[in-house]
């Protein structure tokens, strides 16, 4: 009965755990000033805009800084097609209150839910015996990783059949209003972030998250075989 109720315990610090990893590589993934400035460029986004690549690049790290509680506002002046302009409208700015509100909220899932998660891994030690922790943390995180895989296949499915539906059900989820329905011709910000930005985004964060990942997912593999034996 104890080592059920540990294994369920471990299970879901496990699943905490890959959260914090996840926020924590987006949160890695997104303050990368250089790294704008180089998408910007490569993407020849400045021709649409009018607005240059380095007034492009302050004002998307304006954004960021913003969300992490660097900057009190996100408003800026840069210059587009020779005329000096306030960046943002009044539903861009209203928008990013919401959303500052929730990347803090998955910050607070990320730190609280870490603690949270040492907490019960020292619990479940004490619990344990010592010949069979690494064996029993091993298979919890085994299963974690198949839960959030089967999450992520589900996801992948949803993103892939409908994309539109995706997005507009993220949305609604998360904001309570329909502050995020902008219109390109009158909201900068939509047209400072190309789809391709978004794309090479969710790329490099899926590609920096993945390595820890399966690291951790192969030594507890390796673990919980070697203990078996």
């Amino acid at each position: 009965m104890k080592k059920a109720v540990c294994f369920t315990l471990l299970i879901i610090a496990s699943l905490l755990l890959i959260t914090a990893m996840l926020f924590t590589c987006l949160q890695f993934c997104m303050n990368q000033r250089e790294w704008y400035y180089k998408s910007y460029v490569k993407y020849g986004t400045s021709r649409e805009t009018g607005i240059s690549d380095e007034d492009m690049t302050e004002a998307i790290f304006r954004l960021i800084d913003y969300m992490e509680g660097r900057a009190d506002s996100i408003q800026l002046s840069v210059s587009e097609n020779g005329s000096v302009v306030e960046m943002y409208n009044q539903q861009e700015i209203e928008h990013m209150i919401d959303v500052r509100a929730l990347y803090q909220a998955w910050k607070n899932v990320r730190d609280y839910g870490a603690a949270a998660a040492a907490a019960i891994i020292a619990l479940c030690i004490c619990m344990t015996a010592p010949g069979g922790r690494i064996r029993l943390m091993s298979r919890a995180f085994i299963t974690a990783s198949a839960i959030f895989g089967i999450a992520l296949a589900a996801l992948g499915i949803w993103v892939a059949v409908d994309f539109n539906s995706f997005w507009n059900g993220f949305h609604r989820l998360f904001f309570t209003n329909d502050l995020w329905l902008m219109d390109y011709n009158t909201c900068r910000m939509i047209r400072i972030c190309p789809l391709q930005l978004f794309n090479d985004i969710v790329i490099r964060f899926a590609l920096m998250f993945m390595a820890p990942f399966l690291l951790l997912l192969i030594f507890a593999t390796a673990f919980a075989r070697r203990r078996q034996k």
